[in-house]
């Protein structure tokens, strides 16, 4: 018999409600909890946030900055080695890529049944890179080319780079992967649909090998491959990963971003991280669809907001990239008295909390309720009739975003997510800007302008969060 999907809520009718929107698409959660949300007195929460983070630069203008670098160098040499392993866990990546694909090309249509959809756009976009600001570089260990590639090496083919990738390049291919990334999940018409995103994925698996035979796989992971180069950030934030030595540590959790290089394009790369979440919130509010004249109570599909929301995506880059760079450059003003851009690309690595923060923060109901539909599909991934995790009837619920009590609850974890990530990029900024300007007055007025703006996204963030949304 075909496995069984119940949704367990305040009644049936609410509940096939709830299943009726999230049809379309994975973010559709959110609809169902705003409209309580719009209940919540937010307004304390809101400010207050936005004012623990203006608090948080003003203490740490008095802390001195040696202070800060004392404790960022100190670490924990762990136990070594392990590399040797590597292939085998890409192995074992490869194969469930592959084992995924196979199940959007041949499996259910539906999105919310397939593993494929459910698995790329809940486990691995939201909770796996998450995971790594928390447990270090799991990218490094599962990513899908490293065992096929040492394969083809034992074979004699890719066993060196045919052509070095241009240092000029910076990270821009890895930022045009990264908007590409973005696009598809937010602009292109059908992201959900099991056959559609199999071929997507294919695509990229064998773009990126193709590169990396081409460039080399250490240059192209480092540089090319979006994947790579955000969840590298992202680890930076972790207490455990390597140092500039090469050896694996134990550190305070953002320390390593602190003291660590940045690469030539890392700047554009995060700020577009940072744009591309906060858009995503963005083009799903009533403010954003008056601005292209769409009704929000009576939203006409993708298709007809395609062009519109290309251009919102590049524009909110384009903005957020003009306002830091003009931090950054005032800064520099106030601390040297010459406006310059020089420290742009290492002030950047503080952006990585923000990011991470509007990420968790936008899709917590996300992993919340489509977390439940993935055990579901891996247990029937082809939708046979197979109970592979052995669950039986399984009850999905969201009957949580229709009780105010609950709804609160979200929302000010949500709330708390972006403060707390605004005021571990504060921290990062001033231990950054102490080694670029060094201890002292310079490096406190270097920050103000940036600090500002953090200020300011800080209450954007937390009115994305309650304003409400219509698509």
């Amino acid at each position: 018999m075909p496995a069984m999907r119940r949704v367990a809520g305040d009644g049936k009718a609410a509940g096939w409600a709830a299943v009726a929107a999230l049809w379309p698409a994975a973010a559709s959660a959110h609809v169902a909890q705003r409209a309580l949300v719009l209940l919540l007195p937010t307004g304390h929460s809101i400010w207050g946030g936005t004012l623990a983070v203006a608090a948080t630069f003003g203490l740490l203008a008095l802390i001195p900055g040696r202070w800060l670098a004392r404790a960022a160098s100190a670490r924990i040499v762990l136990p070594q080695g392990g590399e040797g392993l590597r292939p085998v866990t890409s192995w074992l990546g490869f194969l469930a890529m592959a084992g995924l694909v196979a199940a959007g090309l041949w499996g259910t249509r539906d999105p919310l049944e397939n593993p494929l959809p459910l698995v790329v756009w809940t486990v691995f976009w939201v909770a796996f890179v998450i995971l790594h600001a928390v447990v270090g570089d799991l990218w490094h260990w599962l990513n899908p080319w490293s065992g096929p590639l040492a394969t083809l090496r034992r074979a004699g083919i890719g066993t060196r780079p045919v052509v070095a990738l241009p240092g000029w390049m910076g990270l821009w291919p890895a930022t045009a992967g990264l908007f590409a990334i973005y696009w598809f999940a937010l602009v292109d018409l059908a992201p959900d649909d099991p056959s559609r995103l199999a071929i997507a994925v294919a695509l990229w698996w064998a773009v990126h090998l193709g590169a990396m035979l081409v460039f080399g796989e250490d240059a192209w992971r480092g540089r090319g491959e979006a994947l790579s180069v955000l969840t590298g950030f992202l680890a930076r934030l972790a207490p455990v990963g390597r140092d500039a030595a090469g050896l694996r540590v134990l550190t305070l959790p953002g320390a390593r971003a602190a003291e660590g290089v940045a690469p030539p394009g890392t700047a554009p790369f995060l700020l577009l991280a940072l744009a591309g979440g906060s858009f995503d919130g963005l083009n799903e509010t009533f403010w954003w669809l008056a601005r292209i004249g769409i009704n929000p109570l009576d939203f006409p599909g993708r298709s007809a907001v395609v062009a519109e929301h290309t251009a919102g995506l590049i524009g909110a880059w384009l903005t957020l990239t003009a306002l830091y760079g003009g931090c950054v450059a005032l800064g520099a003003r106030l601390a040297t008295g010459r406006a310059s851009l020089a420290g742009a690309g290492q002030l950047a690595l503080s952006l990585a909390p923000i990011a991470l923060a509007y990420h968790l923060a936008h899709y917590l109901i996300v992993l919340l309720i489509n977390g439940q539909y993935v055990l579901v599909a891996l247990s029937d991934p082809l939708h046979r009739g197979a109970d592979l995790l052995g669950l039986g009837p399984h009850f999905v619920t969201t009957s949580f975003l229709n009780r105010i009590e609950t709804v609160g609850l979200i929302w000010n974890a949500q709330a708390a997510v972006i403060v707390g990530g605004h005021i571990w990029a504060v921290i990062l900024a001033h231990a950054i800007a102490t080694r670029l300007w060094g201890e002292g007055r310079a490096a406190a007025l270097s920050q103000v302008p940036l600090a500002g703006l953090m200020v300011l996204y800080t209450l954007f963030g937390l009115w994305l969060l309650a304003t409400p949304v219509g698509a």
